[in-house]
């Protein structure tokens, strides 16, 4: 992969509030054995970005009209210097000629703004190169910045080729429970009972986004005490990612979904798993993790309260 550097401005900008910003340009490619059309869907599809990079934990699309969205993102910074990171980006997707541009909605670190376009272009021999070509302003040296972004976009690259070059063999990793009821009561009851469920004592009035220590359960019986992230978005969505969660999973994720529904609210548990490579590569192991998926989304639907009868 490539990536150039090219600053904007020698002099400092001016931010709306008077501060001080920099101003530059990076571009990267990389080469992907797989058709053009079919990676520029998995990158675009933000609803699959949990799954396609382990550092996301929740997305969701706000608004859509036409070719234009706006999609949130929760993320676990890469790298040792961790964090919880939160964004939004303006979208517009051109499916004709493959092209993705965007623009992130507020500061994210020392970036101020970030914007750019994403191109995925056929070689003829089923196969593809993607660009990208981003621009930003930020608070500090625009070389940190541009080197900070070189950096994850090599990582998004790499992860973005490797998922859809061997999706056969990571699909057959993921494993998928989900349970569905009419529980009593609003949403905002509900979600609060299944808070409360998972450790949270206080309502949460419209965002909350937080790591937790909270009991991770394993297909071996085991209960062990990790590190998750927990989000809620009222009143509608809870999410609970463990950050370590286990053999044999490299990814445990765990989401209950709320609307209201004649009689109460309509609850959806779901839990995707990702099996480690030592334990996908034992094909006997799935149904029994399968079934102790379903079983854990069932208690998970339990959480938010008792279904009518």
């Amino acid at each position: 992969m490539t990536t150039t550097v090219h600053p904007v401005h020698a002099d400092a900008l001016h931010a709306a509030d008077g501060t001080a910003e920099r101003a530059g340009r990076t571009e990267a490619a990389i080469t992907v054995a797989a058709p053009a059309a079919l990676v520029y869907r998995t990158l675009t599809d933000v609803a699959g970005w949990p799954l396609l990079y382990p550092w996301i934990t929740h997305t969701e699309v706000l608004e859509r009209r036409g070719a234009e969205d706006l999609a949130r993102f929760w993320a676990v910074r890469p790298g040792p210097e961790g964090g919880l990171r939160i964004w939004q980006s303006a979208r517009r997707l051109h499916d004709a000629d493959l092209r993705m541009e965007f623009e992130q909605q507020g500061t994210v670190g020392a970036i101020r703004r970030l914007g750019g376009e994403w191109r995925f272009l056929p070689d003829g021999r089923d196969g593809c190169r993607v660009e990208s070509h981003h621009w930003f302003t930020s608070g500090e040296d625009p070389a940190l910045t541009a080197a900070e972004l070189d950096r994850h976009g090599a990582l998004q690259m790499r992860t973005l080729k490797e998922a859809v070059e061997q999706r056969e063999h990571q699909e057959r990793r993921v494993l998928r429970a989900e349970r569905s009821a009419v529980l009593p009561g609003t949403p905002h009851e509900v979600q609060a009972r299944l808070t409360r469920a998972l450790g949270r004592a206080e309502p949460v009035a419209t965002e909350a986004a937080e790591f937790v220590d909270t009991p991770v359960d394993r297909p071996d019986g085991t209960v062990a005490e990790g590190r998750a992230v927990r989000i809620v978005r009222a009143p509608h969505t809870v999410v609970l990612k463990y950050l370590d969660p286990g053999a044999p999973f490299a990814l445990h994720r765990r989401v209950w979904r709320l609307r209201s529904a004649a009689g109460g609210v309509r609850v959806t548990a779901q839990r995707l798993a990702v099996l480690d490579p030592q334990s996908a590569a034992d094909d006997s192991r799935r149904p029994a993790l399968l079934a102790w998926l379903d079983d854990r989304a069932t208690a998970d639907l339990g959480l938010a309260g008792e279904p009518h009868s």
